[in-house]
């Protein structure tokens, strides 16, 4: 009679240290998992920031693309090339001229959904993760004014 209460006792422990294995298990997967949303909404965060910076910069200079861009790229960095502004970014979100992880590139033209008109001038602003993959992107638009002063 003592050994089969022994063995039920020694079953129960089994089983419970089971329960908190399984527990422990669930736990650490869901910390593992809110880690990666944490990472992923704060470089979401960052980009959006970026995105609208960009955006703001090539509004207020106006004019055509290349004039805007020049500008914006005054501002933030980066470089212009086959008539596209590009900034490459570390991990930290620094900009560097090599050894990015994410990127900011604005292609002027009527992209992004919206409808070309007469004297809107429009560009799509993107940030991306170094492999291409979209983190967010923002269709700019603004009116296209000469000869300011």
């Amino acid at each position: 009679m003592n050994q089969n209460r022994s063995a039920l006792v020694l079953m129960e422990q089994v089983v419970m240290i089971l329960v908190f294995a399984i527990a422990a298990a669930l736990c650490v997967q869901a910390f593992a998992l809110s880690n990666q949303k944490s990472r992923e909404s704060a470089a979401l965060d960052q980009a959006v920031l970026l995105a609208q910076n960009a955006a703001e910069l090539m509004k207020h200079a106006g004019e055509d693309p290349a004039h805007a861009m020049e500008a914006a790229r005054e501002g933030m960095g980066g470089q212009i090339s086959q008539g596209m502004w590009y900034v490459l970014y570390d991990g930290g979100w620094n900009a560097v001229s090599e050894g990015a992880s994410y990127r900011l590139e604005v292609f002027p033209g009527a992209l992004g959904g919206l409808e070309p008109q007469e004297g809107l001038v429009q560009a799509l602003v993107r940030v991306s993760h170094e492999d291409g993959q979209e983190i967010f992107s923002l269709p700019i638009a603004w009116q296209e004014v000469s000869g300011r002063g």
